[in-house]
């Protein structure tokens, strides 16, 4: 399901993501560092806050973070996995990210959401951008 589902969970949804909220930090390209297990991915999507099914939530955070996890933006995340074609997908709240720079990620797939990699960050595909169309403009 976090792959893709038709209920807009998980980053999957297919509205338009504009205009862009000023309090989602990351953009969809850039690459992170998830704050916990320090591993590293590429943001395919965000939603401006949680959307998932009510289980995931409650297996995923306790009832005293529910309300603040519930309002902050989360992030699809792709990391490359423990084998070298393997391939880990994350839903993430802003809080366990960090944006960070001078780095390409070795991670299967991302061509199917990126053109390539700019140095800095990647660059979406058509149809990803049409989802995230303020995603590319820079006012950091």
């Amino acid at each position: 399901m976090i792959f893709d589902n038709d209920q807009g969970f998980f980053g999957a949804s297919k509205a338009v993501r504009s205009p862009r909220p000023p309090f989602v930090f990351l953009r969809v390209g850039e690459v992170v560092m998830e704050r916990k297990g320090h591993m590293v991915g590429v943001v395919v999507s965000w939603d401006p806050e949680l959307r998932a099914p009510p289980e995931w939530v409650d297996r995923m955070y306790s009832s005293s973070e529910d309300t603040k996890a519930e309002k902050t933006p989360h992030y699809k995340v792709l990391f490359s996995g423990p084998g070298p074609s393997s391939l880990m997908v994350a839903y993430l709240p802003q809080t366990q990210l960090e944006r960070i720079t001078g780095m390409r990620p070795d991670i299967p797939t991302l061509e199917n959401y990126f053109t390539h990699f700019d140095g800095t960050r990647f660059v979406m595909q058509d149809w990803l951008r049409e989802l995230f169309p303020e995603d590319e403009n820079e006012d950091r």
